[in-house]
């Protein structure tokens, strides 16, 4: 690789890196704040809130790392035009494929990791996340919950301690079920204790009483009791029926799910849309560059305006990109759609090709350029004076 070469990786491959961790970082805080009840209402420390909000990110920078690989070339290819480095490259006998290079060895490598987190970091960091989610369920009880603070074990499930005793008893217990729509369950207990059992882990209540009710008209119970076992296995449970879901799976199970298998028997079709999902992977960002390349790869002169080009290649790029997310229902509905998620990417990437070989250009139309051009020369001149 030449100085040229290397030059425009180093300058496109800085770009990238920049605008992944800037849209990468900006996705995972609206996901932290979500999660920023970890610390506020369930006592974690920040340690776990990082681990846990960053176990979400390979599955993140699989959606940024096409938009971002596609910035960094629009942005690099526009700077070397700004500076007339195209122009002067051109000039000087560079082959347009010499400068195709670089960008599609920085493609490349962005797709191979695309592929390396979708097949494997992604289900993995996936499976993680739930185990430390409950992990953090299965702790609130017995090491987290606060006395004198109501603690969200997880949504319409609210449990409150007065104080602890000596020996791990809880005291002064008070437990809100709402999960349920046809009732509201409340647990209040003078104290408790929890016993692990080869059954599960369980919160015993002893001497208090169980109400329950259905809202405004509807007739309400309330029943004493000596003691009362409170399943605190039922989180881990949910948490390891929720390992069998897409997501989580490596590909080898979404490519050859066994026979029995209930979860695939019920709905094919989330099988379906995730297996494409993950082999279309590697498409996305090789797009990307061809059609930013085929926009702006060749040289232009200072008083053509490229905003055009520019806003062409947006809009191409868009279609791919929101074709490919929006084709995953269409995919779940039917096989017959299954390839919906390649089709578009593959047409992207042929037609681009042939446009950068020069049998067909993809340029917006002469009289639309005119007019961008007049515009802008109308600016510039206000500009002035």
């Amino acid at each position: 690789m030449g100085r040229l070469e290397r030059y425009i990786l180093v300058t496109s491959g800085g770009a990238f890196l920049a605008v992944l961790v800037v849209l990468t970082s900006m996705i995972w805080l609206t996901q932290a704040l979500r999660r920023f009840d970890l610390i506020t209402s369930q006592g974690q420390t920040f340690k776990v809130f990082l681990v846990i909000t960053g176990l979400s990110l390979p599955t993140l920078m699989l959606v940024t790392a096409p938009i971002a690989l596609f910035i960094a070339i629009v942005y690099t290819l526009n700077k070397l035009n700004n500076d007339s480095e195209l122009i002067v490259m051109s000039a000087a006998g560079v082959s347009p494929w010499r400068v195709f290079r670089p960008f599609l060895l920085l493609s490349v490598v962005v797709a191979a990791i695309s592929v390396m987190i979708s097949v494997d970091f992604s289900p993995r960091s996936l499976r993680g996340l739930r185990d430390q989610l409950t992990t953090v369920n299965a702790d609130i009880v017995t090491n987290v919950a606060i006395p004198g603070r109501f603690t969200s074990i997880e949504r319409d499930l609210t449990f409150h301690v007065r104080e602890r005793g000596p020996g791990g008893v809880l005291l002064g217990i008070f437990i809100d079920d709402a999960r349920s729509s046809a009732e509201t369950t409340t647990y209040i207990a003078e104290r408790g204790l929890i016993v692990q059992s080869d059954a599960g882990t369980f919160l015993v209540l002893e001497q208090g009483s169980l109400h329950r009710g259905g809202g405004a008209g509807k007739n309400t119970s309330t029943v004493e009791f000596e003691r009362y076992a409170f399943d605190l296995s039922q989180f881990g449970a949910a948490s390891a029926a929720s390992l069998k879901r897409p997501g989580f799976r490596t590909l080898a199970e979404l490519m050859w799910p066994a026979p029995d298998d209930q979860l695939y028997q019920a709905d094919p079709g989330r099988f379906r849309v995730e297996l494409h999902k993950r082999l279309s992977t590697p498409l996305y960002p090789l797009a990307a560059f061809v059609v930013a390349f085929a926009f702006l790869g060749s040289p232009r002169t200072t008083r053509q305006s490229r905003g055009l080009a520019i806003s062409g290649a947006v809009v191409a790029f868009m279609v791919i990109e929101i074709t490919g997310l929006g084709s995953g229902g269409l995919v779940q509905r039917s096989a017959l759609f299954s390839p919906l998620p390649y089709f578009l990417p593959l047409v992207g990437i042929v037609v681009g090709l042939i446009s950068i070989a020069g049998l067909v250009e993809a340029r917006v139309p002469a009289s639309l350029q005119r007019l961008a051009d007049a515009i802008a020369a109308r600016i510039d001149r206000l500009q002035a004076a």
